[in-house]
């Protein structure tokens, strides 16, 4: 399946079990949290979400690892604003 068209929470099902896999002693909780943080970043959530978990996984098992940081342009400015479009023009967004 594409993961263009995979919803969310789907997504971080599939990623949270993927942890627990990887790591039996990691909780429920905190697989599904980590998973949801891992879909918020857009690298990891362009990846499905088994080969996200993996790359988080491989990553943060690096002794020299890069802290993980988003992008320097703050985006959720953007996307409060493409919110609040999309909820004044429900249905199909408006063409420019």
């Amino acid at each position: 399946m594409n993961t263009d068209t995979l919803p969310a929470d789907q997504w971080c099902e599939r990623c949270a079990n993927r942890f627990m896999e990887l790591d039996p002693h990691l909780a429920a909780s905190d697989a599904r949290q980590t998973a949801q943080d891992v879909y918020s970043f857009e690298r990891t959530r362009a990846m499905t979400p088994e080969a996200a978990a993996d790359f988080v996984a491989s990553e943060m098992s690096r002794p020299d690892r890069a802290r993980f940081e988003r992008r320097s342009v703050d985006r959720s400015t953007h996307q409060r604003f493409l919110r609040k479009i999309l909820r004044a023009f429900p249905g199909d967004v408006p063409s420019p």
